[in-house]
């Protein structure tokens, strides 16, 4: 009861500067510019209801999906704690709080995923503690520096396989900063979220006694072990070989978006899917362009690839539920998966794309941005199929270019990229995402109106993806492309404020950033990579006043799953 007494202390103070319009954090708070209260930030995520119609599969198949929902939310509470080191505590004491005197401050951490704002740059919103999130977010100790890490780890190299592991939290930041206790400071998952991790173990392989289809049997399996043992390439590859399946889910630590520090861990997500038969039948024709697109990438011919990797799967799916990464902050459309090298050099890629949650977005937050930003003679060519087609593109993209430096297949370019990483790799797919419809043009799969359309909708999605945070991997992406295009004279600001496309230069100049961004990744370049976002990445006024005035348009969405017979 004293936490819950002194928390409400702390909470009434920020709910007041909340109430301002201002975030206050005394000198730990360099951000000097208004932020809009809790209550208007909740206001800018759209209530939507996501279902799926589950009409087509057996009462046996829906029943595999309810454990596969009961596992994700397993999954969901082990991403609160790596999400940050008091989140559950803070969401745990606002829930215990009087409802109204709490709603907002709750909903919107509920949305953050902790105290911690996941669009203005990670700036702490509710409670005690920094002022910023943590760059290692629940899997570091707090007051651990990067510099320590790394000297720790040269004093004691025994342990630099499990401290760096993908699958570990570190603790003992004070052994560790003095250098005083050799011993291991690396916890594997399968330790440090049991019992948690013992029965998505049990709900998985529940869900595999009740598949019909062998491939997702086998899957099921394979990723039940995995979880329990953190070795998840014979699961993935399984993933890879799935065939005639309905019902699909990725589960277990899979992204690096959490740890700001390196980039190293991994972060706990579910997404529960059915298949959409008749959309991923008319994305087929992208499977057929894969190592079209790779031989066509504008680099050097030493750094390209004769194939892409054979296996490459293409689908639309709908989502019956998001847990963990999936969920917190904004929620993604589509994924490329899976991100072990060693699984995409033998069998390519598996690229997924929402199409439930593409057409929320698309509707209530694409189209609204085109008509407040666009010249008004452009938007008319804003278009949801090439939305849907560029986003298809992306997740195909990631597939594109080198995963291991040239040279060294030993380093991965993960790996080479460090913390900067993200950033880079979502700008790689985003401008490969467009740039490949060159080579359909040049191929007649597509038309001069498609291509117009195309890059019109592609730089409205831009302004959409970088108001999820300049700090956020995606919105450094899309700050790198703004700028650039800003710089090459392709995308010209006019005087009312509206921008305007230049079409006969804009491709030329996508290949130029396309040809930057490959060559530092698959250079293993971190300093040029760190030049790029240096350059690039960073907000200018003129692309600020055009987010200002999209302050109504919502950001993003907060979902609810709402499928009968599962919720």
């Amino acid at each position: 009861m004293k936490k819950i007494n002194r928390f409400m202390l702390v909470l009434l103070a920020v709910m007041v500067v909340a109430g301002c319009g201002k975030q206050q954090e005394g000198k730990k708070m360099e951000q000097t510019k208004d932020i809009p209260s809790v209550a208007e930030r909740v206001a800018m995520f759209a209530d939507v209801d996501i279902a799926v119609d589950l009409s087509m599969l057996t009462e046996q198949e829906r029943a595999l999906v309810r454990k596969l929902v009961e596992a994700g939310r397993l999954v969901d509470e082990i991403f609160w704690l790596q999400s940050s080191r008091d989140a559950v505590a803070v969401r745990d004491s606002l829930a215990a709080l009087p409802g109204e005197a709490v709603k907002d401050v709750l909903a919107y951490v509920m949305i953050n995923y902790g105290p911690y704002d996941r669009i203005f740059e990670g700036a702490r919103f509710v409670g005690e503690g920094p002022a910023r999130k943590p760059g290692g977010a629940g899997l570091y100790p707090e007051d651990l520096t990067k510099e320590a890490f790394e000297s720790w780890i040269a004093a004691h190299p025994a342990h630099k396989t499990d401290l760096e592991s993908p699958y570990t939290v570190i603790e003992s930041a004070t052994a560790m900063i003095e250098g005083a206790n050799p011993q291991p400071l690396a916890i594997p998952y399968n330790v440090y979220y049991q019992p948690r991790i013992a029965r998505i173990v049990t709900l998985l392989e529940e869900a595999a006694a009740l598949a019909d289809n062998p491939s997702l049997k086998k899957y099921l399996s394979l990723r039940a072990k995995a979880i329990a043992t953190d070795d998840y390439y014979e699961s993935d590859m399984a993933w890879m070989d799935l065939k005639d399946n309905s019902i699909d889910v990725v589960i277990g630590p899979i992204e690096n978006y959490e740890d700001g520090l390196f980039n190293y861990k991994t972060a706990y997500e579910c997404a529960v899917m059915v298949k959409d038969p008749a959309g991923t039948k008319e994305l087929e024709m992208f499977t057929e362009h894969i190592d079209a697109f790779e031989r066509a990438l504008p680099i050097e011919d030493k750094y390209k690839r004769p194939s892409a990797g054979s296996g490459n799967v293409l689908e639309v799916v709908n989502i019956v539920y998001f847990g963990g990464d999936f969920q917190a902050g904004v929620k993604t459309i589509a994924a490329s998966l899976p991100n072990d090298p060693r699984v995409t050099e033998k069998k390519g890629g598996k690229k997924q794309m929402y199409k439930n949650l593409m057409e929320a977005k698309f509707e209530k937050i694409v189209r609204p941005i085109a008509e407040r930003v666009l010249e008004p003679a452009q938007v008319q060519y804003v278009d949801r199929h090439a939305f849907t087609s560029f986003v298809t593109l992306h997740e195909v993209s990631h597939t594109l270019g080198r995963p291991y430096v040239f040279g060294n297949d030993a380093l991965s370019v993960r790996k080479a990229m460090k913390e900067r990483y993200s950033a880079i790799e979502e700008c790689k797919a985003d401008i490969l995402g467009l740039y490949n419809h060159r080579l359909l043009l040049s191929e007649g799969v597509i038309d001069d109106a498609a291509m117009k359309r195309m890059i019109v909708t592609y730089v409205a999605g831009l302004f959409r993806s970088l108001r999820f945070g300049a700090e956020e991997a995606h919105g450094q992406a899309n700050l790198m492309q703004l700028n650039w295009f800003v710089e090459k004279g392709t995308l010209v600001r006019n005087a009312d404020g509206t921008y305007r496309i230049d079409f006969p230069t804009f491709m030329d100049a996508a290949a130029e950033l396309a040809r930057a961004v490959l060559t530092a990744q698959i250079e293993g370049d971190y300093a040029a990579a760190g030049a790029l976002l240096a350059k690039y990445g960073t907000m200018t006024p003129d692309i600020e006043r055009a987010i200002a005035k999209l302050s109504d348009i919502p950001r993003d969405l907060n979902t609810r799953y709402t499928t009968a017979g599962i919720f």
